[in-house]
């Protein structure tokens, strides 16, 4: 009796477990989209992340050189809000860095910097 008690016990507490696991959001739902980030908050964006540590300063430098020759881009708004640790993605919605769990900062960075190459070449 005690057997059975036990092991529908531990099956409840699996189950809850295993619930409370697929109630948080998935990681990429959380993170921004920075497919539309303009020039300008992408080198804002890479400055921030360059100054906190959360990207390689070697790979970002090169990138953050290329977007900041680039017309407008250091006077912009967005870059002023990039600075700040603010990503403004597609649709208006923003995602600041540093109010993000650090798991979440230096993958948010990687994702900036993946699209800042794509826009400073």
């Amino acid at each position: 009796m005690f057997r059975i008690f036990a092991l529908s016990l531990a099956v409840g507490f699996a189950s809850t477990a295993a619930q409370a696991q697929m109630s948080a959001p998935p990681i990429p739902s959380v993170l921004p989209n920075v497919r539309s980030i303009s020039a300008g908050n992408a080198a804002g964006v890479l400055q921030y992340c360059m100054k906190n540590n959360l990207v390689s300063s070697t790979s970002a430098g090169a990138v953050l050189g290329g977007l900041t020759k680039k017309p407008n881009v250091t006077t912009s708004p967005d870059f002023s809000a990039g600075q700040a640790g603010q990503i403004l993605g597609g649709g208006g919605k923003s995602f600041s860095v540093g109010k993000a769990p650090s798991y979440l900062q230096s993958q948010a960075c990687d994702m900036v910097l993946k699209q800042a190459q794509n826009l400073a070449g």
